[in-house]
């Protein structure tokens, strides 16, 4: 059986990395609850003239919310109160990651919408039970590195094999880059994701080097490096289903790198 010394000695931190890279570590132990709940734009509505119901939505994943729960304690009351309100101060912020157990994932967190502590009996102005409600407006767990497949091409390809396994629980967007050779073009690229039948053709003949062309399926966003290319895109935002993915690359000499961020619903 582990003791206490050896499991607090194993607890990993939990974690709050504020937007200008703030790092705030809860001191104390944690629990998180509600993270594994989730719920997706899925209905069933009433079919007209015939038994049953019709699936209606988009099936993505909606908002959520999750709770933290800890001890919060202090010698003093100066010392319980200044380890409260520094609590209170970095989960009430917007716009910050959590990472919670697993150093390599962490949280989205938009907002705060509620915060409750309770002092323990016999313990007033020195020890409350504290949980803390999180907006996750993005309800995934990410990975912190994005993971990247590179593709080089010394000519011109016409339907090359590019493989992607994606070891997240759930399909992922992809940001495709694309990078002519030195004083070459990539005018006219094509990419079919062959598990999904879906694909996109960018047509830029601005594309030249030194430019970069970005196809962002995370923003929804074409760009040839600052300036916006969507009038040069047709077709879809590609993403990745869980697991091995097949794209087929059709496209002038040039390198072609598809980047992704694992995620996952725990």
């Amino acid at each position: 059986m582990m003791t206490r010394a050896k499991y607090e000695a194993n607890y990993e931190p939990l974690q709050i990395i504020t937007a200008a890279g703030e790092i705030y570590t809860l001191p104390a132990n944690w629990s998180l609850s509600d993270a594994g709940s989730i719920s997706f734009n899925h209905k069933l509505t009433d079919r007209s003239f015939t038994h049953g119901s019709a699936l209606t939505g988009d099936g993505f994943a909606s908002g959520r919310t999750i709770k933290v729960s800890c001890n919060l304690y202090g010698a003093t009351e100066q010392e319980y109160n200044e380890v409260v309100n520094q609590a209170y101060r970095y989960f009430g912020g917007t716009g910050y990651e959590l990472r919670a157990g697993r150093a390599d994932r962490r949280y989205k967190v938009a907002g705060c919408s509620k915060m409750d502590a309770k002092e323990l009996k016999g313990f007033k102005q020195r020890r409350a039970e504290v949980t803390v409600t999180l907006l996750l407006a993005d309800p995934f767990r990410y990975a912190t590195v994005p993971t990247k497949v590179t593709n080089e091409y010394a000519e011109a390809v016409v339907e090359d094999t590019m493989v992607i396994d994606n070891p997240s629980g759930i399909d992922v967007p992809i940001i495709w880059t694309f990078t002519p050779p030195a004083s070459g073009t990539m005018a006219d690229i094509t990419i079919k994701h062959v598990e999904s039948g879906q694909s996109f053709r960018l047509t830029d003949a601005l594309l030249t080097a030194p430019a970069v062309g970005v196809v962002d399926a995370e923003k929804g966003t074409v760009r040839r490096d600052e300036f916006n290319a969507i009038n040069a895109f047709s077709g879809v935002f590609l993403h990745a289903k869980a697991g091995t993915n097949h794209y087929l690359v059709t496209c002038p000499a040039g390198k072609v790198t598809a980047t992704f961020t694992g995620r996952w619903i725990i």
